[in-house]
């Protein structure tokens, strides 16, 4: 039986009379008529037409974010005489525009389109990263990484936003994982490029040709991006029309208000007035500290076992590909039982314990340092992809959730600020104090994920006492979802 069968034969006609007349009426609610095998063909074909281009986009996102660190392991800071503290400064300075620009770059993606301003960020991060190889000096690197913030700024949010167009609420955890699987494994392949890098005999310095190379490629796949990448279901020329229509119609049953509407303003600001906004703020925030230390210090906290440069930077790489997989199962998991609130947690519990163990660890303890370094990862890299996966679940406007994935991603990225200027050198090596913090903050995102998850479940059971159903978010009609929280068969998706 079809999904679309089953919403039909819902348990309880009185509760069915009560839904909202439908009132978008570019989709016709008696085209209903796809089968199961339908939408997985339509998934599949999405899969195979747009992640690999998003995986890759991502990649280099990643890789020109991520590479300073292994740039400053070999002694850019000393090459560029950056003054004390001169790499916290570098990365602040960074992450100024990259948070305050995010909501600007993901509202310019929701009104012209992401098919502009995907491959003109790529475009514009990758020549500032070839740029950063010809610097001279400090100040020259700083101005370079504010230009490279704000073309980075609204990329990631606009690649969540553009994946809610073609996908369904229970199929985007592994989807926003497929990509930001890389944000992790980009650790594993810069540490790689940077082992290979750094032995080359060459008048440049080894920091210089990895910012080339990376760069390079950066700007190449921009153009391919450009080119190859469907920006909408009716442009996708893979499908066939009743395919396009099946793939609309997979979204709006699933929760899309509408599909391909024009920017509403109006909308695009209301999660403002929804106090789970602000809790959902809070959760980013404390989670984007993690993923700032799991990406730009995780070479810095190896430096605690006194390694050789290139053998600093391989050391990084198992535990990016373990974070890797832990994200990919996670997020498998997280899809297969619709349930987002409680893997979040897991993750950010991983962190937590990894810190501690390496604040009660002394420097010259390499075993279980490294195994803590594994639990860093484990958990750093998973939040991102399920606390996007679920905000974007209770929205049902496609402004609403441009707005909330623009916001929220500026607040995690605050959390570069927050570790750029907390793991200074003055706590090196052990790095007690910054990680300590890092794993108290991690407590509190801990208590809102808990907290608000209780939250959505007790309020999903309240409903369906007092209206005598046993729904989970699987089995509210498509009505009920347009509507969101406010229509009361709608059920959160937690």
């Amino acid at each position: 039986m079809s999904d679309i069968e089953k919403k039909d034969s819902a348990p309880d006609a009185e509760v069915a009379d009560t839904l909202v007349r439908v009132k978008e009426a570019e989709l016709d609610l008696s085209a209903y008529h796809f089968t199961e095998e339908d939408s997985r063909r339509v998934a599949r074909k999405l899969d195979w037409h747009i992640l690999p281009f998003i995986w890759w986009c991502y990649l280099f996102n990643s890789l020109d974010r991520s590479n300073v660190s292994n740039a400053k392991s070999d002694g850019m800071t000393t090459d560029l005489n950056f003054p004390n503290n001169g790499y916290g400064i570098m990365l602040s300075v960074f992450y100024v525009p990259f948070c305050v620009l995010v909501v600007p770059g993901v509202m310019l993606t929701r009104k012209v389109g992401p098919r502009w301003t995907i491959p003109g960020y790529m475009l514009g991060w990758g020549a500032m990263a070839m740029v950063n190889a010809a610097c001279t000096n400090f100040g020259s690197v700083l101005a370079v990484r504010i230009l490279l913030g704000a073309f980075e700024a609204g990329f990631a949010a606009s690649l969540i936003y553009y994946l809610t167009t073609f996908y369904t609420r229970a199929e985007l955890g592994k989807r926003i994982a497929a990509f930001y699987s890389c944000n992790a494994l980009s650790g594993a392949f810069s540490g790689l490029i940077a082992y290979g890098v750094f032995q080359m005999d060459s008048k440049l310095w080894g920091w210089q040709i990895l910012f080339l190379i990376e760069g390079a490629f950066t700007v190449g796949f921009a153009v391919l991006t450009g080119l190859m990448l469907p920006w909408s279901i009716d442009s996708a020329r893979f499908l066939s029309e009743h395919e396009k229509e099946v793939a609309k119609l997979r979204v709006y049953r699933d929760g899309s208000e509408t599909v391909n509407t024009q920017f509403s303003a109006q909308k695009f600001f209301k999660p403002l007035s929804d106090w789970k906004f602000y809790v959902f703020a809070g959760i980013a925030t404390c989670y984007g500290v993690a993923a700032s230390v799991g990406g730009s210090f995780l070479t810095q906290i190896i430096g605690r076992f006194h390694f050789s440069t290139v053998k600093t930077n391989l050391w990084t790489v198992a535990p990016y590909v373990c974070g890797t997989l832990v994200l990919l199962v996670t997020a498998w998991s997280s899809d297969r039982h619709r349930e987002r609130g409680f893997h979040l947690a897991s993750a950010l519990c991983f962190v937590i314990v990894g810190c501690v163990i390496l604040v009660a660890l002394p420097v010259t303890n390499t075993g279980a340092a490294y195994f803590a370094v594994f639990l860093i990862t484990m958990g750093a890299f998973t939040p991102s992809c399920l606390f996007h996966a679920w905000h974007q679940c209770n929205d049902p406007t496609e402004d609403g959730r441009a707005f909330r994935v623009g916001a929220f991603t500026f607040l995690a990225n605050t959390g570069g600020i927050v570790s750029a200027n907390v793991f200074l050198d003055k706590w090196s090596p052990a790095y007690v104090i910054p990680l300590a913090i890092t794993a108290g903050i991690e407590a509190v995102g801990l208590a809102l994920v808990v907290g608000l998850r209780l939250y959505m479940s007790l309020e999903n059971r309240r409903r369906n006492r007092a209206q005598g159903v046993n729904w989970s978010s699987l089995d509210v009609p498509s009505a009920a979802l347009a509507e969101g929280p406010a229509n009361p068969n709608f059920r959160y998706f937690i």
